[in-house]
């Protein structure tokens, strides 16, 4: 049997709708199919990367310049990209006939440079282009593009007016010539709502032009303050256009709200410390509601299974961070609003996870409560609040199995194949699916796990579509001890697909740095290449009350690892691997 068909029987082993392979020796693959990219599409790139499969053995040709097949009939390549119009010819031919291929691609062309003359304003990029709430005493950023070595300056109507502007050299501005900044602290004693920004620019030729923002200023009178109430789960972000979180806040944490920029509400944590709320999940309270204030006690400790809690008496779900640190471990928990009341800890006999509790009033509202823990490993924290009660819940460390029995008997796993339904996940240049490939090396690392005795849960069992934070509660509906987010990998638009490969493990939280070291060097000793242990922020990984791991296994995108998950014997070696990893990692706690 060819390679080729090798590869066939192989996807059928393993249960792939692969269209771009023959199911049957009578069936003739098609000659040519292309991946990735669409056509016709808009893009922004200078170029793009194409993928696509051909028979094996067939040649193909990119705009009449030979491009390599391989062996699974695979091809990538990257082609440059003129501005506007472009069309990518691909043919592929062999001894049973040719066949072309047109894909048509726009590039947008990039921001001309405004003429000198006649002066000008570019409405394209005028800001603000969103709503800005400020409180008064708040300082604005304004910004345009128009022509090059003008004067420029602007008003908002009773707020201010003819503030100068200044013009940003390229290099503070992206390379673009013709950007105008201004700054100015803008002071209301009533509410002042919906106004545009008011920009004209002389430019050298003596002319005037005018131009307003789409985005519409607010400002608020600081003399009665605004106070907002979580919804629903969310963040505690540092910057409205932040990737990371400062805190994961649990519903009806209340804030002083002092503004709104890029849909976030602006909260004031203390008198010199700020952060952001998405806006959709907050509501605002009647006018009059007393600020996020509360007394606080010193912890009580209780248990609930595993967990271990530190209960606060509060009066008012005030804002809260938590920072870890692995060495030493410790828990750092900051209330923003709180003013410690009572002074009194009784430790526990029974239990030696916790080695001192520390505590500081560090300003008038803000309280800090420094744990230290005796764990070489931690398992996992959470705070929530419950019937006037603030709760840090810290997970003692399971009891690892001895020999005879493997380490990673008698915990829990939750293991996520990543994507599913219409999520293909990514997509290999012939065809094969991520999400399919995710769900059968899942359900073999199940496989293993469950023989060694560790109980597993599966986020998903069928090619089903589930959102992120369904697959994280239903591992932590299992209470379990490990989460794997399984995944493949794959290259942006514009990366080479044929040079990108190998596996890579994530973490974002400090407790599960170990956890992503240790399952990463089993990954290459099955013979895929280092991309990389990287730390990241991802909704999964952030997570707190689970260790978790992201396993990239390989890139899809690059045909020869391609190649490698289309075989079910190598799948069954990538299950190994990350499942001796978790073997090592258990077997160091003990």
């Amino acid at each position: 049997m060819n390679r080729a068909g090798l590869i066939a029987v192989c996807l059928l082993m393993m249960g792939i709708h692969h269209p771009a392979i023959a199911q049957d020796s009578t069936t003739v693959r098609p000659l040519l199919n292309i991946i990735f990219p669409s056509s016709p599409d808009t893009v922004n790139y200078s170029q793009i990367r194409i993928s696509g499969s051909t028979r094996p053995g067939a040649m193909v040709n990119i705009n009449q310049i030979p491009v390599k097949v391989y062996a699974s009939g695979g091809f990538v390549d990257r082609v440059k990209l003129s501005p506007r119009d472009n069309e990518i010819i691909i043919t592929a031919s062999d001894s049973l006939g040719d066949t072309t291929a047109v894909l048509k691609l726009f590039r947008e062309p990039p921001l001309p440079i405004s003429p000198a003359r006649p002066t000008e304003i570019d409405n394209r990029i005028i800001w603000p282009d969103n709503p800005v709430k400020l409180l008064s005493g708040d300082v604005l950023e304004v910004r345009f593009k128009g022509s090059p070595g003008g004067r420029a300056m602007f008003k908002i109507d009773k707020l201010c007016k003819n503030i100068p502007m200044t013009e940003l050299d390229p290099e503070e501005a992206q390379g673009m010539q013709g950007i105008y900044s201004g700054v100015v602290r803008l002071y209301s004693k009533k509410i002042v709502s919906g106004k545009s920004v008011q920009f004209e620019l002389k430019g050298i030729d003596g002319k005037k032009a005018k131009a307003k923002s789409s985005g519409l200023v607010t400002v608020i009178p600081d003399q009665i303050p605004l106070i907002g109430e979580t919804i629903e789960q969310t963040y505690l972000k540092p910057t409205p256009y932040a990737f990371t979180v400062m805190s994961i806040l649990p519903p009806g944490v209340r804030f002083h709200v002092v503004g709104e920029r890029n849909k976030h509400l602006k909260v004031r944590l203390s008198e010199n410390e700020y952060a952001y709320i998405n806006g959709t999940a907050m509501r605002l309270l009647p006018v009059g509601t007393p600020t996020p204030k509360t007394s606080i006690g010193l912890p009580w400790i209780s248990y609930n299974q595993d967990w271990i809690q530190l209960n606060m008496n509060i009066n008012t779900r005030c804002p809260f961070t938590v920072q870890q640190t692995i060495d030493p471990a410790r828990l750092e928990l900051t209330v923003y609003g709180a003013r410690l009341t009572s002074q009194w800890i009784s430790y526990p006999e029974a239990d030696a996870t916790i080695k001192l509790i520390r505590w500081q009033q560090v300003g008038a509202d803000v309280f800090k409560l420094f744990v230290e823990l005796n764990q070489r490993q931690q398992w996992g924290h959470r705070v929530r609040f419950d019937s006037g009660r603030m709760i840090l819940e810290i997970r003692r460390a399971p009891k690892i199995a001895t020999p005879p029995q493997s380490p990673v008997a008698d915990l829990v796993f939750a293991l996520d194949a990543g994507h599913g339904g219409v999520e293909k996940g990514a997509v290999g240049s012939t065809g094969l699916m991520e999400k399919d490939v995710n769900l059968i090396y899942s359900k073999k690392l199940a496989a293993l796990l469950d023989s060694a005795g560790a109980t597993v849960v599966l986020t998903r069992e069928e090619d089903v579509q589930m959102s992120l934070a369904d697959r994280v509660e239903k591992a932590r509906q299992a209470n379990a001890h490990i989460f794997c987010w399984l995944h493949n990998n794959s290259v942006g638009a514009t990366s080479d697909a044929a040079r990108v490969r190998g596996a890579s493990t994530y973490f974002t939280v400090p407790q599960n740095m170990d956890l992503a070291w240790t399952v990463y060097p089993q990954l290459l000793e099955i013979g895929l290449q280092p991309f990389g242990r990287v730390q990241s922020d991802y909704f999964v990984t952030r997570q707190t009350d689970m260790l978790v791991v992201l396993v990239e296994g390989a890139f899809m995108s690059n045909p020869e690892d391609e190649m490698l998950l289309m075989d079910e014997v190598f799948l069954d070696r990538l299950a190994r691997a990350v499942f001796r990893g978790l073997e090592e990692f258990c077997l160091k706690q003990q």
